[in-house]
């Protein structure tokens, strides 16, 4: 058990540095990452035979919406 907790942690600590050091901007990994992740969510549901959630209805707010951007003078 030990050897697959340390598995899925380095795997999640490259994840993240993977994603800290890409040469795209925040709005685009952003984007990015939230498209995955609701395509993950459908394959999900799909699988466990529940309805996917209908495009932008998955709970999250949109990656590129004017509340995540920040304002610069």
């Amino acid at each position: 058990m030990g050897y697959l907790r340390g598995l899925t942690h380095g795997a999640i600590a490259g994840a993240i540095l993977a994603l800290l050091y890409a040469p795209e901007s925040g709005v685009n990994m952003r984007r990015r990452v939230s498209r995955l992740l609701g395509q993950a969510e459908q394959m999900m549901a799909a699988e466990s035979g529940g309805a996917s959630p209908a495009a932008g209805t998955s709970g999250r707010r949109a990656a590129g919406g004017t509340e995540s951007r920040a304002r610069r003078p």
